[in-house]
C-alpha cells in the first residue's frame, strides 16, 4: 500500500524526464485513479483466494458494506434479495481465535474446539430455517414472473382484439328486438319490486312501451347520443353496476351484451346484476340465436369477434343455477331471438 501511496504522489506532481515538475491535468488523474483502484482490487481478490485473508474478516466486512452501500437488491429485483437472506443464513461456527496473548488464543481456540459441536448443531438448524424460508419465495417470484409473462401476453392480445373488434362494432348495427316479446316481457317486469333496469341494448320503442304498461324501468347503454329519451344512462353496463349497491335493483332486462359480448364479460355482467337485485326480483334475458347471429354477421366478422351469443338453455341453466324460480324461455315469431324470465329467488 505504501508503494501505491509512493506512486500516486510521483503521478499526481509529475516527473519529466529531467527531473522537472509538471502537473497532471484531471483527466490523466482520472485514468490513474482508475487504474490504482483495479490494481488494488486485483490484489485484493489475488489475497482473498489465496486464504491469506481470515474467513471471518470477509464476512464482517462484506455486513460493513451492507450496513454503507446502497441496497443492490433494489435494482436488480427479488432474485438478489433472496440471494442475500441464502447467504445471510449460513452461519459460520469457525470463531476467530486471533489474540495478542498466546494464553488468550489457546483458551480461545480450546473454548471453540469445546463447544463446535453445540454451535454446528445451531447453525445447521439455522441455515435449514433460511433454505425453508427462501424456497417459497422462489416460488413466489417464479409465479410473479409467470404471471407477469401472461398478464403481457394478455395485454397484447386484448390490444389487438379491442381494436378489431371496435372496428367491428362501428360497422354493425344492434340486433332489433323482437316486437312481438314486449308484451310478455312487459307481463313479466310489472310489480317487480323496485327499479328495472334495461341494458346494455336500449331499444327505445321498448322502453316507452315499458313505462306504458306501468314498469318504472331506465336503460343503461354506451352509445352515447344515440337515444334522446329521458332516464338513459350512457355508460358501460358493467361500469354502472359497479357504481350500485348490493339489492337496489328490482329486477333487469340483459340484452345487446349478450350478442356481442365475450364470455366473461356476459358471465361477468350476469353476476353482477344478480347481486344488485333484491329478493324476488323479476329477471329477463334477450338473446340473439347463433344462426341469426352467423348469418346477420358474416364469417369474417364473426370469427374475429371475441364472443358469440350464448345458447338459450345456456342462459336458462345459469339462472337456475342461481336457484331463480320459473324460469321460462319464449321464442319470438320469426325465429331470430329468444326471451328468458325468471324470478329471483
Amino acid at each position: 500500500m505504501s508503494q501505491v501511496r509512493y506512486r500516486f504522489a510521483d503521478r499526481r506532481v509529475g516527473r519529466a524526464s529531467g527531473g522537472a515538475l509538471l502537473m497532471t491535468d484531471s483527466q490523466s488523474d482520472a485514468r490513474y485513479f482508475r487504474s490504482v483502484v483495479n490494481e488494488i482490487e486485483a490484489e485484493a481478490q489475488r489475497r482473498s483466494a489465496s486464504g491469506e485473508y481470515p474467513r471471518a474478516l470477509l464476512r464482517s466486512l462484506d455486513e460493513e458494506f451492507r450496513r454503507w452501500i446502497p441496497d443492490a437488491s433494489l435494482e436488480n429485483g427479488i432474485e438478489d434479495t433472496i440471494r442475500g437472506i441464502e447467504a445471510a443464513a449460513y452461519l459460520d461456527v469457525a470463531v476467530p481465535v486471533d489474540s495478542r496473548n498466546p494464553l488468550g488464543r489457546f483458551v480461545k481456540w480450546f473454548v471453540r474446539r469445546l463447544t463446535y459441536f453445540y454451535h454446528r448443531h445451531v447453525a445447521q438448524q439455522i441455515t435449514a430455517l433460511g433454505i425453508h424460508v427462501t424456497r417459497p419465495l422462489r416460488l413466489l417470484d417464479a409465479s410473479l414472473k409467470s404471471f407477469d409473462r401472461r398478464l403481457c401476453e394478455l395485454e397484447d392480445r386484448l390490444d389487438v382484439g379491442a381494436t378489431t373488434r371496435s372496428e367491428l362494432l362501428a360497422g354493425i348495427a344492434i340486433f332489433p328486438i323482437a316486437t312481438d316479446l314486449r308484451e310478455p316481457l312487459s307481463s313479466h317486469l310489472l310489480g317487480a319490486p323496485g327499479r328495472v333496469l334495461l341494458g346494455d341494448h336500449v331499444d327505445a320503442d321498448l322502453l316507452q312501451f315499458l313505462r306504458a304498461g306501468g314498469v318504472d324501468v331506465y336503460g343503461v347503454t354506451p352509445s352515447a347520443g344515440e337515444h334522446q329519451i329521458a332516464d338513459v344512462r350512457h355508460e358501460g353496463l358493467i361500469e354502472h353496476l359497479g357504481h350500485l349497491e348490493d339489492k337496489s335493483l328490482g329486477g333487469f332486462v340483459l340484452c345487446g351484451l349478450t350478442d356481442q359480448a365475450s364470455l366473461n364479460e356476459q358471465l361477468r355482467a350476469l353476476r353482477l346484476l344478480l347481486l344488485r337485485s333484491k329478493s324476488g326480483s323479476t329477471v329477463a334475458v334477450i338473446v340473439v340465436h347463433s344462426e341469426t347471429w352467423l348469418t346477420r354477421l358474416g364469417p369474417v366478422a364473426a370469427d374475429l369477434f371475441d364472443g358469440r351469443p350464448l345458447h338459450p338453455e345456456t342462459w336458462s341453466h345459469l339462472l337456475l343455477r342461481e336457484h331463480a324460480l320459473g324460469v321460462t324461455a319464449i321464442e319470438s315469431s320469426d325465429g331470430t331471438s329468444t326471451l328468458i324470465t325468471a324470478k329471483l329467488p
